[in-house]
């Protein structure tokens, strides 16, 4: 009879897994040979001890495995499966592993047996396909495509927002069947689409791409534009199409109205539907052919024979450039005549007309006769008007853009030094708080409002000023004849009063406000960029000052830009000098008051002003985008710092290093591999760091900030959430975020003893971190009844002034050796 080493040994013959055999009575482990391959173990045949498998089980894995094997230990007669991944060489193999316990007759488990399949090259084929899906849905949002995923089983379809939106229809208006797609393509183009989604719910395998129509919800045709892709199961079995659909009808009409361009042309050539033309120069006779009378709005007999019945329906003011045009080619200076003039219409318009010629010579080698033809060109000149309205004004509102305002400026200023005329003023308006308007209602609502405030704007404006729409929300005016600042100070109360009228949008009413900034030619300028400048620095004081305010360009404002960007240039070189420094807070253990770790703040030591508030110079690093280059600096050398105090200053739990994350760091710097650097470089444990990130920086993109900390997490790095609680209400994503702390803010640490309610704040969130098993920092400590509070609520950890202040590294570093000193045993 076989052994059950035996029957092991023949049935991983016949498959492709490994198989595992725990006797729980001798805590012996049979592993079989693919097993041990599979662990990078010597294929001898003796028993393994279980550690032989578990120690090389990643740590995230290992509790999940415990858990399956206590399951089964427990009486749980189902078998487990799981998987988890175990070292291999440099990196990591995934496993999917099978087992069930046996038990004796008494019922008690005596054995642990199964079997493991090597499920790597699926685990990483499918982190490629969410890494595809993910960039196409970027790729497709990118183009304002609509998206749409097709559950083939499920026999359901998700539209986007923006899929519905492109046919016109709003959110709710669409479900979830593939009947709200299919059911309005037109029967003629159906065929085509259902043939290509079958061919991708066939297997097809490669991406589809196919142009059709649809009725929009007006019940208007309009042309779409389609592509997609089946994603596949591990079998190979399209289990679901993905793609997107763009409205593709203004492009559709251009290339029939092309054709149909084309289609004239050639019928022109062929049938003279230009007009034609053949004059005799010796009599002055002209042939005009009827296409010519016609395309005048005459009939055959209302036009005569000769060259006058051409020049003097000519506009006088084009006449001079038509003859130059026709002698310069007669006489050889040109090799052919093509002109462009207007004509008067018999409807008393005018049209625009291209004329071709060439001239017949004689035997002495002089023209005798010129023939050609002539093309109504009208509709190309309208369109080439349009292109340059279009290019001086705004598309939205029909207002003048910044090109065209800066021009009239600049005329404006060329009046002025040359006939000395009345002075002129420009004046900057900037909607308040409009982007919580896009926000709020979305961005169709708010080009609403914006087309609203410039046609008010537009009638409030003063006769001969010149209104402009510089950008998104902000207005531009030219106010001409301006003697005083009262008559501009005027111009822009009647301008904030029209902005400030109630607005009626689906039913609601909002009442929107505008800070607005004026430059005035009296202070003398040169060029109109400049002006424009100083009416923009005077609203944004407006703005800073508590908006709905009007403000009129001074010395001081641009002494103060000046300066700012003064300072901007200091910190840049402070950047590249080594002039920004760390001082250091500690966070101490409330229980006992020793020091657990420390918070990183940056500090500037500028050569000739000393120490400058980071309120001053942290705002504006994050402005002119220096923030991310110090964000790196500061991590860099918070690592080194914490590291070098780590082997000086020996614990049982290392010493901790929490580091600020600005938003630009977080949203645009490659955090991850800047942590991972970061460690590499200074040698320290991963858990010893941890990045502080603020709750309204998690909230902005809940999704991206989760699927960027989880990289984080996974190097050992921590993960805390500062100023919780402080406006965004996030506990339904907190349990997402891998995040190991909460750092309770100090508007609420400092406010548990005056009763403002802020005591039950924090002593809820002291519950709900222990309730997560995540760890609580308060913040801003000043007094022992704040202390105590804490402790009495177990809060483990916290900083503030009545610990310590922030302080450079050499006078941490006395704390610390006085710290050791008293913890040393006495003799």
């Amino acid at each position: 009879m076989s052994s059950p080493i035996d029957r092991y040994l023949l049935a991983e013959k016949a498959g492709t897994e490994g198989v595992w055999d725990w006797d729980l009575r001798t805590d012996t482990l049979y592993l079989s040979r693919r097993f041990k391959e599979f662990l990078g173990l010597p294929p001898g045949d003796g028993l393994n001890c279980p550690s032989d498998w578990l120690d090389r089980v990643h740590p995230d894995d290992l509790d999940w495995l415990h858990a399956s094997f206590e399951g089964q230990m427990v009486g749980v007669t189902v078998p487990f499966q799981i998987e988890h991944r175990v070292r291999s060489g440099p990196g990591w193999r995934w496993l999917a592993c099978r087992g069930v316990a046996v038990s004796d007759e008494e019922g008690t488990p005596i054995r642990l047996v199964g079997s493991v399949a090597d499920v790597t090259e699926r685990k990483l084929a499918e982190q490629r396909l969410r890494q595809s899906e993910e960039r196409y849905a970027l790729a497709a949002a990118a183009s304002n495509d609509g998206l749409y995923d097709w559950d083939l089983k499920a026999e359901s379809v998700y539209y986007s927002p923006r899929w519905k939106s492109i046919l016109g229809f709003e959110e709710q208006e669409i479900g979830d069947s593939p009947d709200e797609w299919l059911g309005r393509v037109l029967p003629d183009d159906l065929i085509w689409l259902r043939a290509a989604l079958d061919a991708q719910a066939d297997g097809d395998g490669k991406p589809f791409q196919i142009e059709y129509r649809m009725l929009d919800a007006m019940g208007k045709v309009r042309w779409m534009a389609c592509r997609g892709i089946a994603v596949l199961d591990a079998a190979g079995t399209p289990i679901r199409i993905v793609g997107s659909q763009a409205d593709v009808t203004d492009r559709k009409q251009a290339e029939q109205q092309l054709r149909q361009s084309e289609e004239r042309y050639a019928l022109a050539a062929r049938g003279a539907n230009d007009g034609l033309w053949d004059w005799t120069l010796a009599d002055g006779a002209v042939y005009y052919s009827p296409r010519w009378k016609a395309m005048l709005g005459h009939a055959e007999d209302e036009i005569g024979t000769r060259i006058d019945d051409w020049f003097d329906r000519v506009v006088p003011a084009d006449l001079p450039g038509l003859r130059t045009a026709i002698d310069l080619h007669l006489t050889g200076e040109r090799e052919g005549l093509q002109h462009e003039f207007r004509m008067r219409h018999a409807d008393g318009g005018e049209r625009w007309f291209l004329a071709r010629g060439l001239a017949v010579l004689g035997p002495d080698g002089r023209a005798v006769r010129m023939a050609g033809s002539m093309t109504d060109i009208t509709a190309r000149k309208k369109a080439e008007q349009q292109i340059l309205f279009d290019a001086i004004h705004d598309g939205m509102t029909g207002l003048a853009n910044r090109t065209l305002l800066l021009d009239r400026v600049g005329q404006a200023l060329d009046h002025r030094r040359r006939a000395g005329g009345r002075h002129f003023a420009v004046l900057l308006l900037d909607l308040d708080r409009f982007k919580g308007v896009n926000d709020s209602l979305g961005t169709a609502a708010g080009d609403v409002v914006l087309k609203t405030i410039a046609a008010r704007l537009e009638r409030n404006r003063r006769m001969g000023d010149t209104l402009a729409r510089l950008s998104a929300d902000e207005f531009g005016v030219l106010l001409n004849d301006v003697d005083a600042v009262g008559d501009a100070m005027d111009a822009a109360e009647r301008l904030a009063q029209a902005v400030a009228q109630p607005i009626t949008l689906d039913g609601h009413q909002m009442v929107l406000t505008a800070s607005l900034g004026i430059a005035l030619s009296v202070t003398g300028y040169d060029r109109p960029e400049d002006m424009l400048r100083d009416a923009s620095l005077a609203m944004y004081r407006a703005k800073s000052g508590g908006r709905n305010r009007i403000d009129v360009f001074d010395g001081n404002l641009r002494r103060q830009a000046m300066a700012q960007m003064r300072t901007e240039t200091d910190l840049r070189r402070a950047l590249e000098q080594g002039h920004l420094r760390l001082f250091y807070q500690p966070i101490v253990e409330l229980a006992d008051g020793r020091i657990a770790g420390f918070e990183a703040l940056m500090r500037w030591q500028h050569p000739e002003r000393g120490l400058v508030s980071p309120a001053e110079f942290i705002p504006l690093a994050e402005e002119c985008g220096l923030i991310v280059p110090m964000g790196r600096w500061a991590l860099r050398e918070a690592a080194r710092q914490v590291a070098d105090w780590q082997r000086r200053f020996p614990r049982a739990t290392p010493l901790s290093m929490a580091v600020n994350v600005s938003s630009q760091q977080f949203r645009d710097d490659d955090l991850p591999s800047l942590v991972r650097a970061v460690l590499d470089d200074a040698a320290v444990p991963p858990s010893s760091l941890k990045l502080e990130i603020t709750e309204s920086l998690l909230m902005q993109d809940p999704a991206k900030a989760r699927a960027l900390l989880m990289t984080i997490r996974d190097m050992d790095v921590r993960l805390s959430i500062d100023d919780f609680g402080t406006g965004y209400s996030s506990l339904s994503y907190l349990h997402t975020f891998p995040a190991d702390t909460l750092k309770i803010d100090k508007s609420f640490v400092q406010a548990i003893t005056t009763g403002e309610g802020s005591a039950a704040i924090v002593q809820v969130v002291t519950t709900l971190a222990a309730i997560l098993r995540m760890d609580v920092v308060a913040e801003g400590i000043e007094t022992e009844a704040e202390a105590a509070f804490l402790r009495d609520i177990a809060c483990r950890y916290g900083q503030g002034f009545f610990y310590a202040r922030p302080a450079p590294a050499d006078a941490i570093e006395a704390l610390l050796e006085r710290e050791a000193a008293e913890a040393a045993p006495a003799g």
